[in-house]
């Protein structure tokens, strides 16, 4: 019956841990945006570039979207 009586034990606090800023590149960070509006263009290329190029060819929903 004496642990049901007796102090409970006092756990002691953790040490705090520093936690580091991350490093950024910005070598990676500019390469992504290049990347990202790469793709823009890309994808905006796919829908009028029939059209751009003077080419009769393309898509129904291309010629439906831009009214042509």
């Amino acid at each position: 019956m004496g642990g049901l009586f007796g102090k409970p034990k006092v756990q002691q606090a953790p040490t705090p841990v520093e936690i580091k800023a991350p490093v950024v590149q910005q070598e990676v960070v500019d390469r992504q945006a290049q990347d990202l509006m790469r793709r823009r263009q890309g994808s905006a290329a796919t829908v009028t570039g029939a059209s751009g190029m003077g080419s009769t060819a393309g898509s129904v929903a291309a010629k439906t979207l831009l009214g042509q």
